[in-house]
């Protein structure tokens, strides 16, 4: 199915939403193999080739009020994704629903009842049809505040992590952190981008480049109920 960019500012499309979820030993197999057949598709979208990456200009990323990437022109969009249990239900349900998602100047989401790997939001800095990363090295890591009642994971996707560009062979293991001590009153986390590490479980495993940042994303910890706000997501130097 084919799905239109909603304007040139809210980047939502369902196709990628894939590209950042974490890892489920069925999909591992089934993009271990597409990913061989996407490098001879001279149609495949972000087989290497991509363009010199975009630099933010600012530090704010996401101030909960527009569901757009800030400081990137154009900024790529918010959207949800799960692992499509039949038994599951989220807020926001749908990627057009993501505006209910903004409440009070922050994002919040909740989900239960997926059984694979869960669920949560996400973005892509830049890119529509295909991924388009950013160039972050004039930055040292984000911070952003959050607050809820269960366990959040917090994943950076790069081109190394990312079978579009066939730099991986098991893809998804992004550079990562597991937040547990969220609570209802707000805190303030900060990581810089050595804070954030992959599983290992990735091949090759990935080595961090700040110039190759593709997208960002939260979810449950594994295939549990979650239920967190995020606001004031920022770049810090």
């Amino acid at each position: 199915m084919q799905l239109r960019t909603i304007s040139r500012s809210w980047i939502l499309v369902t196709a990628l939403t894939g590209c950042l979820m974490p890892p489920a030993s069925v999909v591992q197999s089934a993009r271990a193999n597409s990913t061989a057949v996407a490098a001879d598709n001279t149609s495949a979208k972000n087989y290497g080739d991509v363009p010199a990456p975009s630099k933010p200009t600012g530090v704010l990323i996401s101030d909960g009020t527009v569901p757009t990437v800030m400081n990137l022109h154009p900024g790529g969009g918010w959207f949800i994704f799960n692992d499509h249990s039949a038994s599951g239900s989220m807020t926001p349900p749908t990627n057009g629903d993501f505006p209910s998602a903004l409440q009070g100047g922050a994002i919040h989401t909740a989900g239960k009842g997926f059984t694979d790997w869960g669920g949560g939001i996400g973005f892509n800095f830049q890119g529509a049809e295909a991924l388009t990363p950013i160039d972050a090295s004039d930055f040292t890591g984000i911070t952003f505040k959050a607050w809820g009642s269960t366990p959040m994971h917090v994943g950076l996707a790069t081109k190394a992590t990312m079978p579009e560009f066939n730099q991986c062979k098991k893809c998804y293991d992004h550079f990562a952190v597991d937040i547990l001590d969220l609570s209802s009153t707000p805190k303030v986390y900060t990581f810089t981008w050595a804070q954030l590490r992959p599983a290992g479980w990735g091949s090759p495993k990935p080595v961090f480049d700040p110039k190759t940042v593709v997208g960002l994303n939260f979810t449950s910890k594994g295939a549990i109920s979650w239920d967190f706000t995020i606001d004031d997501l920022k770049f810090t130097q």
